[in-house]
């Protein structure tokens, strides 16, 4: 076989393989779940639950723990805390019940409180809940429980999704039901990234005010992983390509051959 077949040969092999690669990332894609642990344990693997605060005391914004980085963009503190020991203060316009109006736990008897136990009404520094959390590791699929004060139809909570090059996906958080005044509830959060490309989530508070209710959140329960790994289905372009290829080594092989008895 001569230099310049093989060189053309190992090119189409290349584009082939170059083919093979692109049709099994051309499909990458963000998705989020909310209010759908289930879905979202369905297409992550169900991972393993990775933070539960149990272990975690006081102050923790700008600290990293298994590979998350806490920080507050409001400048507000992020507490651990017991969430029995959370509770609604007067101050709120509307009707707060102290007794049903707390932080419910998800997982142990913790939870991640910014601006700690009593949750106090806006505009105080306290009552902002945004929260940022940066990954060492990006990551495929990440989840939480974010634990709603009062858990009526609008929560005021937005989320952003960062992959090393910028934002891949935001939205608003989805409520629950009722109007002022009803009890806590809890709500799951979830995404996945089939790029496995997650490096920071932010979920921000645009509740500042003093109405009830509304007016503090909290996390517990981070969860994430690795999704697990689909195997790659050529198109058929692509299987088209490889057999052109698998075809011009084949004639090349039979023509070395031919020429090899000829020369005997």
């Amino acid at each position: 076989m001569t230099m310049t077949r093989l060189f053309r040969t190992s090119a189409m092999l290349g584009a082939c393989g170059a083919a093979l690669f692109s049709a099994g990332t051309a499909g990458a894609a963000v998705s989020v779940f909310q209010s759908d642990l289930a879905g979202f344990n369905l297409a992550a693997g169900t991972p393993t639950v990775a933070i539960d605060f149990e272990s975690l005391s006081d102050d923790i914004a700008g600290t990293t723990v298994s590979g998350v980085t806490f920080s507050s963009p409001d400048g507000n503190t992020l507490e651990v805390v017991t969430g029995a020991s959370t509770s609604t203060p007067g101050g709120f316009s509307g009707a707060p019940n102290p007794a049903t109006n707390v932080l419910i736990p998800t997982s142990g008897s913790k939870v991640l409180s910014p601006g700690g136990s009593l949750l106090v009404p806006g505009p105080a520094l306290g009552q902002k809940d945004s929260l940022r959390l940066d990954f060492t590791t990006p990551l495929k699929s990440f989840g939480l429980d974010i634990l709603h004060q009062s858990f009526d139809c609008c929560t005021f909570v937005s989320y952003t999704i960062y992959n090393a090059n910028g934002v891949i996906a935001s939205g608003g958080i989805t409520g629950g039901s009722g109007g002022g005044g009803v009890a806590a509830g809890t709500s799951f959060f979830g995404v996945t990234s089939t790029d496995g490309d997650i490096t920071r989530i932010v979920f921000t508070d645009n509740d500042d005010n003093d109405e009830f209710p509304d007016a503090n959140i909290g996390f517990d329960t981070l969860r994430f992983g690795a999704k697990p790994t689909t195997p790659v289905i050529p198109e058929p372009a692509t299987w088209a390509m490889m057999i052109v290829g698998f075809g011009l080594i084949g004639a090349a092989v039979r023509r070395k051959a031919a020429t090899v008895s000829a020369q005997r």
